[in-house]
């Protein structure tokens, strides 16, 4: 199998394995439109709430979308000024006084982001001109992975992955998320040594998606689903770890036959 067939053969892979689950259509929708259809000011600082908590063990001390509402209450969302003022230690006690957590470090940490997210998007008078500096960057590869490397230096807990995840989920689909699993097959078909180093990871996934003549979002996305199974905009979530092992296998067998 050539490297323009990849993409192809992912989607093909997913779309059996997802039978009876969800439907081609429901799977088409998924890898094509972001998170947030309409952006503006309000919705990408929401996104970026839920994305700063999207890593390791985060989700499950954070739980963004079960506590949403009184996170979003407590920092006068979505007043972008007000948020900006707030000092990271006494919100992170006041989240403390909310939901009685024990893990102090990482609420401190997500405390941190959610101020400095802030604080970043303050900076601007209008959604638009956020946009015209996301586009400036969206030249080539190595602008994207600059824009990308100085969103995680601006806003806190959000390293390169991160902000990759925000960015693509707000509409630049030339963003894949160099995560755990994009790693995994980046290294099983030779394009990824070992050490696995996110930009590497995200200049390789661009260059197979360009050559298999989609975008990077898509094949972030299939690539994604048949690795977690978590159709979450449809509350599906199917049960596949194994086939992520089974996948790599195939996918790494047919290149590997082609070479």
């Amino acid at each position: 199998m050539e490297t323009k067939d990849i993409y192809k053969f992912s989607y093909d892979f997913l779309v059996k394995k997802a039978e009876g689950y969800v439907t081609k259509e429901q799977i088409d929708t998924f890898i094509s439109e972001s998170d947030v259809p309409e952006c503006n000011m309000t919705s990408i600082y929401e996104i970026l709430l839920n994305i700063l908590q999207d890593f390791n063990i985060y989700p499950n001390v954070i739980k963004f979308e079960q506590r949403k509402e009184e996170i979003k209450k407590i920092i006068h969302f979505p007043d972008l000024k007000y948020c900006a003022s707030l000092d990271y230690i006494e919100l992170k006690n006041e989240f403390k006084r909310a939901f009685q957590f024990e893990n102090e470090k990482c609420w401190l940490n997500y405390s941190k982001g959610v101020v400095s997210g802030a604080k970043f998007l303050s900076e601007f008078d209008t959604y638009e001109d956020f946009k015209n500096l996301c586009e400036s960057f969206d030249e080539n590869v190595f602008t994207r992975e600059a824009f990308a490397l100085l969103l995680s230096t601006k806003i806190s807990n959000m390293g390169f992955a991160i902000a990759c995840n925000w960015l693509k989920e707000i509409g630049y689909k030339n963003y894949p998320k160099p995560d755990v699993h994009i790693k995994d097959i980046c290294k099983a078909i030779g394009v990824l040594d070992e050490q696995g180093k996110d930009g590497d990871c995200f200049e390789q996934t661009i260059k197979i998606a360009e050559c298999c003549g989609v975008e990077p979002y898509r094949l972030d996305k299939v690539w994604w689903l048949i690795c977690s199974g978590n159709f979450y905009r449809d509350s599906i979530k199917i049960k596949m770890p194994a086939k992520k092992a089974e996948f790599i296998a195939a996918l790494k067998a047919n290149c590997r036959n082609e070479q």
